[in-house]
């Protein structure tokens, strides 16, 4: 549970149409590589990465989308992205909203959320995530690894929280850092919602 009640204490996000150094527990699965451009393939939990991509219908991130970013990806049919409004007030460690694409319309109960990270930026990137992470009560299992979000360069964790299955990926782009989070009703929830998070991991870009 999140400790700040202003900072997303329901489900849902005040919308506007437009636009953690926790030490891991034991790992079960390979430590992370230590190049930035590959890791492990790990099947089911904790990273899934036998789930393959949903189909891109809609893409997020370029100017005239729904929300302007300095990068972009693309998000299956009927998830519908809009702008945080007031997205400073959401805050979450080094982590400001400013995108929420909502999986509602597409039969699930969850968000794929994407934070602006402000601050200096540690040399670590686990430093980053691990500020996030701060701001939950008790984030349990967590493990991290190096990877890519399409060209991109990024890093990934994977926790727990009230047992629930939980998931970030922290990108480097021209103009900052951003981060895109994966949280759903429950482990359920999150499953089913995971093609979109790996459709989004493998189409990130710079904008064009």
């Amino acid at each position: 549970m999140i400790r700040r009640t202003t900072a997303l204490a329901a489900l849902t996000l005040a919308l506007a149409a437009g636009c953690d150094r926790a030490t891991p527990e034991p790992a079960t699965t390979p430590a992370p590589s230590a190049s930035p451009t590959a890791s492990p393939v790990v099947a089911g939990p904790p990273w899934y990465d036998d789930v393959a991509p949903a189909t891109a219908a809609t893409t997020v991130g370029p100017k005239g989308s729904a929300c302007t970013l300095s990068m972009t990806f693309s998000v299956p049919a009927k998830w519908k992205a809009k702008a945080v409004k007031g997205g400073a007030d959401f805050t979450l460690g080094p982590a400001v909203a400013v995108c929420e694409i909502d999986a509602k319309p597409a039969g699930n109960i969850g968000f794929l959320r994407v934070w602006r990270i402000t601050g200096a930026t540690p040399l670590n990137p686990q430093d980053t995530v691990d500020g996030y992470l701060a701001e939950f009560d008790g984030p349990k299992e967590q493990q991290y690894r190096r990877t890519k979000a399409g060209p991109l360069d990024a890093f990934e964790a994977t926790w727990t929280e009230d047992g629930e299955r939980k998931r970030a990926m922290l990108v480097s782009t021209l103009y900052g850092k951003l981060m895109i989070t994966l949280g759903g009703l429950d482990t359920e929830e999150f499953e089913a919602m995971l093609p979109a998070y790996q459709l989004v991991k493998a189409s990130a870009n710079l904008p064009a």
